[in-house]
């Protein structure tokens, strides 16, 4: 017993003796050099009395840019491109620098930094609970120069803060990124075709999501689509990509405006290269089913533009066999028709409204599809329950007769009276079953 109480002391002696080997690193204990860490940052903060121009990119995607300035009080001033009012009003809150096992930028009341993680949905949108999953405190990782790499402590959010120059402090603070982000939302209203010549003659797809920060790169090549998306933030100059997109080894990394010209333009190999606005659609629709849009929304009515006189005959027959069942008194009327497009599961699913008084029933009929390369559709219905299955006879006009059973292209279809674009499903078989809806 002697002997294994000797040999424990010794053990420990001997791991208490490590210990002190693998803390001290350089001379320093762990809580030395953390709170040398966490002068350091404090003072690279405060030390930039022109501010700091700031990229987050939340788990969540997209992109946000801010503008913020800290002072020595522990308050920091800041824009944000969440929205106009943020972009042009400052507010004022407080942040710590604080000492964990990693020193940590915590912005420690409500400001534009919480919007993002609000887990009120009507706040910003995003997820119940989560908002657009970002945070709104970080570890420092490193700083490189002029540039402050941190990392989101719950949800591994990006943040990366670039001293601003006081030329772009006087911009932000004369709304330069309000300015930014109602240019970009005015122009991609306009101008729904966007497309730039990256190194050859294809034309490249440019889609621009103001709403949702996500930029895309999208091509056809032999018939097949590609795409290359990632986030992105709004600058003083144009937007700024989380990460590089390549067309062909050509790489893209932000887009900038020019006011004269009143086009986005970026730099490539070291030549201008500027995006183009077209008057007709880039790719074909069946190529952006899935991508750039997911669904055709076709409207309550008894007739409308890009409607064929078949189509018209068709949809009156159902109207009328619809408007034969009635629930609680009140009698069916046949609504819109949504179809949703999964491309990744090669599946439609159409979502018929039946109106009835103040309220509505929702068919639900199922498919799944084949598509060749050229776009034609083959649409193959699966099993329907519920309300669909009930009315699927008197639905057959347009279902069994039609949708079930011929083939479909989808095209694009200018509406002649206020010039939108619209998605057109034609039959192969029956050439004036044509009808339009709404794209998504």
């Amino acid at each position: 017993m002697k002997k294994i109480f000797l040999y424990s002391l010794l053990s420990l002696a001997f791991f208490a003796g490590c210990k002190k080997e693998e803390v001290l690193i350089d001379g320093q204990r762990p809580e030395e050099r953390i709170t040398e860490a966490v002068t350091k940052y404090t003072n690279a903060l405060t030390g930039s009395t022109t501010g700091w121009k700031a990229f987050l990119y939340p788990d969540g995607g997209g992109g946000y840019s801010f503008f913020l300035n800290f002072n020595k009080e522990n308050k920091v001033s800041m824009y944000a491109d969440l929205d106009y009012a943020p972009a042009s009003d400052i507010m004022e809150s407080t942040y710590r620098v604080k000492a964990f096992q990693n020193p940590t930028l915590s912005f420690d009341t409500y400001s534009y930094m919480h919007i993002l993680a609000d887990p009120n949905p009507n706040t910003f949108g995003g997820v119940a609970g989560w908002g657009v999953y970002s945070d709104f405190e970080f570890t420092f990782d490193k700083q490189v120069g002029d540039s402050i790499m941190l990392t989101g402590k719950l949800l591994k959010s990006k943040l990366v803060l670039v001293k601003a120059t006081a030329a772009e402090k006087a911009s932000y603070d004369a709304k330069g990124l309000y300015n930014s982000v109602t240019t970009a939302v005015d122009y991609t209203t306009l101008n729904k075709n966007l497309y730039a010549l990256i190194g050859d003659q294809t034309k490249v797809q440019i889609s621009i999501d103001v709403y949702n920060k996500i930029f895309s790169l999208i091509w056809d090549s032999n018939g097949e689509v590609n795409t290359a998306t990632t986030g992105f933030a709004f600058t003083l100059t144009g937007i700024v990509l989380k990460e590089p997109l390549f067309y062909k080894g050509k790489k893209i990394t932000e887009l900038t405006w020019d006011p004269v010209k009143k086009v986005y333009y970026t730099t490539i190999d070291g030549q201008r290269v500027e995006v183009v606005v077209s008057s007709t659609p880039i790719l074909p629709l069946h190529l952006l089913m899935g991508l750039n849009y997911s669904r055709i929304v076709v409207p309550q009515a008894t007739t409308s533009p890009g409607w064929g006189a078949d189509f018209i005959a068709q949809r009156a027959s159902a109207a009328t066999g619809v408007a034969t069942f009635s629930v609680g008194g009140s009698r069916l009327t046949l609504g819109s028709m949504t179809y949703i497009f999964n491309t990744n599961a090669q599946t439609m699913t159409l979502n018929v409204i039946t109106p009835y008084a103040a309220t509505s029933l929702t068919l639900t009929y199922p498919y799944t599809y084949t598509k060749t390369t050229a776009g034609t559709y083959k649409f193959t219905i699966g099993t329907a329950g519920g309300n669909a299955a009930a009315l699927a006879g008197v639905m057959a006009p347009l279902l069994a007769q039609r949708i079930n059973v011929d083939e479909f292209t989808l095209d694009y279809f200018t509406n002649p009276t206020n010039g939108a674009t619209l998605g057109q499903f034609k039959s192969v078989q029956h050439p004036t079953f044509t009808f339009t809806g709404t794209l998504q």
